[in-house]
């Protein structure tokens, strides 16, 4: 399978684990575990980026249309720039998946994810996630 990102949004209130395990939390609500993000439907990607220098550079660009439009409350302390820069650092490093008896070592790219208070008060969850995952993970588009 052709590694790749997806884009994920989420705007609103907090929810607690517990909400989430329950399911009254919103469906497109951020799940407890980043690697879930790809078993929403692909009606929840905001987009998709190849792997690779350029897909790095749009989805860099991607999160920072979405955090300068949802500014963060503690953007003083810690400017969207400099979140932009470890996310673009997470980005462009990858995983190794160590080798299981036959299966060889393979290189998974990484992840940026983003949760925090915004100035207006909402709850902004913004996630770049590294597609495919490793063994019986399912891309939401079907992609290979």
């Amino acid at each position: 399978m052709t590694a790749h990102w997806h884009a994920y949004a989420y705007t609103g209130r907090k929810h607690s684990d517990a909400d989430i395990r329950r399911g009254t939390a919103p469906v497109n609500y951020p799940p407890i575990e980043i690697a879930h993000w790809l078993r929403r439907p692909a009606t929840h990607v905001a987009d998709t980026f190849a792997y690779g220098p350029e897909g790095v550079d749009r989805a860099v660009a991607w999160l920072e249309g979405e955090l300068t439009q949802n500014p963060p409350l503690d953007e003083e302390h810690h400017p969207v720039f400099e979140r932009l820069e470890g996310g673009r650092r997470s980005l462009m490093a990858t995983t190794t998946i160590l080798a299981t008896g036959d299966t060889p070592t393979v290189q998974r790219a990484r992840d940026a994810v983003y949760g925090y208070w915004s100035k207006t008060g909402q709850y902004v969850s913004r996630a770049v996630i590294a597609c495919p995952r490793g063994a019986g993970d399912v891309c939401p588009y079907g992609m290979g």
